[in-house]
């Protein structure tokens, strides 16, 4: 890795609210059915953190649009909207969510990373 490539990373990690983790975890995405055709799938996530998740999904979502990510180990639900989308060249798209607020709890983490628990 150059030097301009290491301090690139170092500024991005510097700005990223809290670390991310690569981590499967199985989760169902769905939205209210007030919000729109019903809509639900199971997925795992690919990387978490305290703030949201990135993961792989078939359905086609939006930016900005509001669903409930239910994490199904433990069964607990949380609000969050779609921060980014990539569709891939082939197979699923990759979908980034945002929590409505900081939940470092969600993912039954035993040691999360010191910046999740500030």
């Amino acid at each position: 890795m150059s030097t301009q490539q290491l301090r690139n990373s170092q500024q991005w990690s510097r700005r990223r609210r809290s670390q991310r983790i690569e981590l499967s975890v199985p989760v169902v995405l769905h939205r209210r059915p007030t919000e729109g055709p019903q809509f639900s799938e199971r997925t795992e996530t690919l990387v978490v953190s305290a703030h949201g998740a990135l993961m792989a999904l078939v359905e086609k979502v939006a930016p900005e649009q509001k669903l409930f990510l239910q994490n199904t180990n433990s069964g607990e639900q949380k609000e969050c909207r779609v921060v980014y989308v990539k569709k891939e060249s082939a197979g699923p798209t990759k979908v980034a969510v945002e929590f409505k607020g900081s939940a470092p709890s969600f993912w039954r983490i035993a040691y999360p990373p010191a910046d999740w628990v500030k």
